[in-house]
């Protein structure tokens, strides 16, 4: 399906950049994702001492209490709850690859792993979205992907190829936490979907780590 903007309360998110926010916009934050510099693709040409990489803002529920990263340029945020609480994780990455469709991409990236595992997909612009569960046993995990072509410059892209930024979010309950479906299918899987939805990525150059 095609997901559409969620409301009009936008104007925070529209200053920033973003595309219209959820309804209720006073109750998201935009943060940043940066792929690390250890990851980015090589440039040619004038640029040559530089590398290429993706920049992403997203917004997130303001009660998702941020957490240090275990990688350089990851957000990682703590989903609030009593009983049942996710860590989310958000990474960036550039990938070289064939032109075509985002939805197309993302499928092939993140398949659906089985019946009623696909809890949200769609378009936004020109880059897609989707968020799965896949088979896990003791705790509930949530993969999201967000994949659209970063750039098609000639000094980052071989010829006939493109960039693909893919923007991943992960969810995953804390050990020995109750989560039961409710928590996933209406609370944090279409949080996700809404967060990647409006996302926005973007071209940087940064120096060699």
């Amino acid at each position: 399906m095609t997901k559409l903007p969620l409301g009009a309360g936008a104007a925070a998110g529209l200053a920033l950049g973003l595309a219209p926010a959820p309804a209720g916009a006073a109750d998201f934050v935009v943060r940043s994702v940066t792929q690390p510099a250890s990851t980015a693709l090589p440039v040619t040409g004038p640029l040559s001492d530089l590398r290429a990489a993706s920049r992403a803002r997203v917004a997130v529920p303001t009660d998702w209490r941020v957490l240090k990263p275990l990688r350089s340029g990851d957000l990682r945020l703590l989903t609030p709850g009593g009983s049942c609480r996710y860590i989310v994780t958000f990474r960036l990455t550039s990938v070289v690859a064939d032109p075509g469709d985002a939805a197309a991409y993302a499928e092939a990236k993140l398949p659906t792993p089985g019946r009623n595992r696909l809890l949200d997909s769609g378009t936004h612009g020109s880059a897609a979205f989707r968020v799965v569960r896949p088979a896990t046993t003791a705790r509930v995990r949530i993969d999201a992907l967000r994949a659209g072509v970063l750039t098609r410059r000639a000094d980052v892209a071989p010829a006939g190829r493109a960039v693909w930024s893919e923007l991943r979010a992960t969810a995953l309950s804390r050990p020995g936490d109750e989560c039961h479906s409710g928590s996933y299918r209406v609370r944090v899987g279409p949080q996700l979907g809404d967060a990647l939805a409006i996302a926005r990525t973007t071209l940087t150059f940064v120096k060699p780590s």
